[in-house]
């Protein structure tokens, strides 16, 4: 067992308000504690939306034992017609901007966010997916990729990231924008790494993106390993088991990620030999925190990198009782996470300074 700085996780839904029997800002919070976490960044896809002090301040309100840093929308209702008051809400607690879910195809408008951005020093996280074509062919991706990138090369100086990238050609438009000296960053999450289509069995599996192709997958890998890829994130975007469970054209997409983002990653990355134990902190905790510009300080977790258990959703925190996992053997897995609101354990502490002298 072995102290690591706690997780930071940049793209998350905890869907309260208004989805609370997907899952509460409580049992998200539990999730995620549960996970390694000591930080969350919550999506604004609430109802009502996150575009709006009162919304933004209600979040805040419910933060107990984690971090909360809200994502606000870049859009009025998501809708992709009218700015948000980035200012305002930038004031009132914002840590970043986002119409995450519904991707913002208006280029004129999206170049108007990144001047405004650029101006308040705001970070702009993106859903990149053309939605004329969404999920129907993987390059709905690369095609939303390559035009924002060209609307960022105009606007110059915007910090942009782009969440849950996916293919192989997102990756190498995100490389080359980085060598060209864009300020750009992007994420993954351990799905698009230890998943692939060929394991697709039922809607447990149906995620936005969608699971891709072999050379798909290797690709994430091979970003992750040269650093276009600068952050694992885990986007849990829970559903109830109900939802779930229905036919893959009537599910929701989305499933549960907190609890198996570290054995999931430390199993296909770490024990795989693709990246060191150090460098998938670097891209769960350091990362992150710098991208947000945030403090992590003082937060850590407490990690066995070598226990073996197997995923039992129905032991979940969260209330998301099903996972694309369910069943699988998994090496590494979180103990405790220990910040100010969260001492260490006296057995945790027994335990650890037994490592610490073996």
């Amino acid at each position: 067992m072995i102290k690591v700085p706690a997780f930071v996780e940049m793209h998350c839904h905890l869907r309260e308000p208004g989805f609370e029997e997907k899952e509460t800002i409580e049992t998200g919070s539990a999730s995620a504690i549960a996970g390694g976490y000591a930080a969350v960044c919550p999506m604004a896809n609430t109802n009502p939306v996150n575009d709006n002090p009162e919304t933004l301040k209600y979040i805040l309100s419910k933060a107990k034992d984690i971090n909360i840093y809200p994502i606000c929308a870049i859009t009025k209702g998501l809708a992709g017609k009218e700015l948000t008051d980035m200012k305002t809400l930038k004031e009132s607690g914002a840590a970043a901007f986002s119409d995450d879910g519904r991707p913002i195809e208006d280029m004129g408008l999206l170049y108007e966010a990144m001047q405004t951005a650029k101006e308040l020093d705001i970070l702009l996280i993106s859903h990149a997916e053309d939605s004329s074509i969404h999920d129907k062919y993987k390059f709905s991706e690369d095609i939303a990729t390559a035009r924002e990138l060209e609307v960022l090369r105009s606007a110059g100086g915007t910090r942009y990231h782009f969440a849950h990238v996916s293919t192989k050609r997102s990756i190498d438009l995100i490389r080359q924008a980085k060598k060209d000296g864009l300020n750009v960053t992007c994420e993954t999450a351990p799905h698009y790494f230890s998943l692939s289509k060929e394991d697709i069995i039922d809607a447990r599996f149906k995620v936005n993106p969608p699971l891709r192709g072999a050379e798909d997958v290797e690709a994430v890998i091979e970003g992750l390993k040269d650093g276009t890829i600068d952050v694992i994130a885990t986007d849990h975007a829970p559903h109830t088991l109900e939802e779930k469970q229905k036919s893959w054209a009537d599910a929701p997409m989305g499933i549960a990620g907190f609890e198996t983002a570290f054995g999931a990653a430390n199993t296909y990355l770490v024990k795989a030999g693709h990246l060191t134990l150090e460098e998938l902190i670097q891209k769960m905790s350091y990362n992150p925190t710098k991208i947000l510009g945030i403090s992590n300080k003082g937060n850590f977790a407490l990690i066995d990198e070598d226990f073996e258990w197997t995923v039992k959703a129905a032991d979940f925190k969260s209330k998301c009782k099903i996972s694309p996992f369910e069943g699988k053997r998994l090496t590494g897995k979180v103990i405790q996470v220990i910040t100010k609101k969260i001492p260490l354990s006296a057995q945790n502490a027994g335990l650890l300074a037994r490592h610490c002298s073996a």
